[in-house]
């Protein structure tokens, strides 16, 4: 992690946000032809809410320590752990370039016109610095889904059923962060699903399965084009293969089809290349991404995916 993301993580944690204005924003997405297009609703808010959202920023973090890591399609969520990511590298720009058209977008008037909304931000300014604060709404914040989980409300003596309420929930936590042109991702998945990210881990898989094919160590493999799919999990596999990019490595791959013959893990190997079958093409994925690990204290074998050079020499190097 640079010293960069490690100085503005301080920078932020030492801001005094309750001299800080807020304003709130819905976004809505619309998708065509696979690319996102984003629009914003302003919404105001009172200065109870506002008080509220600085509380939940401070909480969630000010308050708390971080590890920083850059992020990649195969970190995994840790409550200590944010990761980084260029704005420019996602959709966000697209939300951010909406939102400074300021009060040429339309002020909600009415409660309808806050359902079927993408996300919430909420945007923090201090003269001209700006933290942006994200929040996918998903099926328990979604406005029209509130009246599904029984809320109601004790209102002048009385209980109140919230169908006869117009409701709309706000999570604490928010998913990521924005300052500086930077991201701090909090929440690993909604941000992939607010960003549209499924789309860049299927252009990632796309691209490393054109590479198979030029290399010609593998026959069949659009056999692994079938599998994969658009399927999150396996796409996530694809990535990591291409980032250790144990592939690219002759001597890599020898070793490979050497040790599954020892072994009799059934990897079918003709004329020197891997051939594809469907019974062992999970297999293969694991095996390209160096997944299958043996204890060195008790010679057990392990699928693991989660891998940290501990020492020695990596054959990849």
């Amino acid at each position: 992690m640079t010293n960069k993301n490690i100085k503005q993580l301080k920078k932020i944690k030492a801001l005094d946000f309750n001299q800080w204005t807020a304003s709130f924003w819905l976004v809505k997405r619309k998708i065509a032809q696979k690319d996102a297009n984003y629009s914003v609703l302003r919404v105001d808010i009172d200065a109870k809410l506002l008080k509220r959202f600085k509380g939940y920023l401070q909480q969630q973090l000010q308050s708390k320590d971080f590890h920083l890591t850059e992020y990649d399609f195969n970190n995994a969520d840790g409550d200590d752990t944010l990761f980084t990511i260029s704005a420019d590298a996602t959709d966000f720009p697209k939300v951010e370039k909406a939102v400074n058209e300021g009060f040429d977008n339309p002020l909600a008037t009415e409660y309808d016109q806050l359902l079927n909304s993408w996300a919430y931000v909420v945007l923090f300014e201090n003269n001209n610095e700006r933290l942006y604060a994200w929040r996918k709404i998903n099926a328990l914040t979604q406005p029209k889904k509130a009246i599904t989980q029984k809320a109601i409300f004790f209102r002048n003596h009385k209980l109140i059923d919230a169908e006869d309420k117009e409701v709309f929930l706000i999570d604490p936590r928010f998913d990521f962060f924005v300052h500086e042109g930077q991201i701090l991702i909090a929440n690993k998945r909604e941000f992939e699903s607010s960003m549209n990210f499924r789309e860049g881990m299927k252009t990632n898989g796309a691209e490393v399965l054109i590479e198979f094919e030029s290399l010609s160590f593998i026959d069949n493999v659009e056999l692994i084009r079938t599998f994969v799919g658009e399927n999150l999990h396996h796409l996530r596999k694809l990535a990591s293969i291409r980032k250790s990019a144990y592939y690219k490595n002759p001597e890599y791959l020898q070793q490979m089809m050497q040790v599954s013959s020892d072994e009799g893990w059934e990897l079918k190997i003709e004329n020197g290349k891997i051939v594809v079958e469907e019974d062992t093409v999970e297999l293969l994925l694991k095996l390209l991404n160096n997944d299958r690990l043996r204890s060195p204290i008790n010679s057990e074998l392990f699928d693991s995916a989660a891998k940290a050079l501990v020492g020695g020499k990596s054959i990849a190097a």
